[in-house]
């Protein structure tokens, strides 16, 4: 299983339009092969920001929904910056409280 996490900063005046701009590609992404969640949400205390969480089964279903992204990724002209990361996870077990 592979973890795609990041920030990204907009003005916070667009961050709302941004992010309705984004709902329909984040509908179209969840339904991918391989996509096992995908969220663009804001952020609850910095009004700039956004959060940026995927999980993916596989490195090829990552691999071919970055191939494809070129071809569906709506304009972003508002983002003035964006930091992601991969996690390529070995195990995981439910969080006991």
């Amino acid at each position: 299983m592979l973890i795609v996490a990041g920030t990204g900063y907009v003005d916070p005046d667009r961050r709302e339009a941004l992010l309705g701009g984004l709902a329909s590609a984040v509908r179209q992404v969840r339904t991918a092969p391989g996509c096992l969640d995908y969220v663009v949400a804001a952020d609850p205390i910095e009004p700039d920001r956004v959060n940026i969480y995927e999980r993916w089964e596989s490195d090829a279903h990552l691999t071919a929904h970055l191939a494809g992204i070129g071809q569906t990724a709506p304009p972003m002209p508002d983002v003035r910056s964006v930091d992601i990361v991969r996690y390529d996870v070995s195990g995981f077990r439910p969080l006991q409280a």
